[in-house]
């Protein structure tokens, strides 16, 4: 099976997660689209905020995006 990826507009209030282990309740990006399974996020945006987020089905890609090497800018 071929490797998805795909980008997401992530809503102030979510975690940038699809599991939660705590007990309270919150929000979590599986409520927002039903992602095949084995989706990860390549980075994160915290609870608070909102923006872009890349999500993929492969893990090496999300290792090579979240490299040292490549640059990021972010705006805050």
């Amino acid at each position: 099976m071929a490797h998805q990826h795909f980008i997401l507009h992530k809503p102030h209030g979510f975690l940038s997660k699809f599991i939660y282990e705590k007990k309270r309740n919150k929000r979590l990006l599986g409520e927002l689209y039903s992602f095949p399974e084995g989706t990860m996020t390549i980075g994160r945006l915290d609870e608070d905020s909102e923006g872009l987020l890349m999500l993929t089905t492969d893990g090496m890609m999300s290792e090579m995006v979240r490299a040292k090497s490549v640059e990021k800018e972010y705006y805050a």
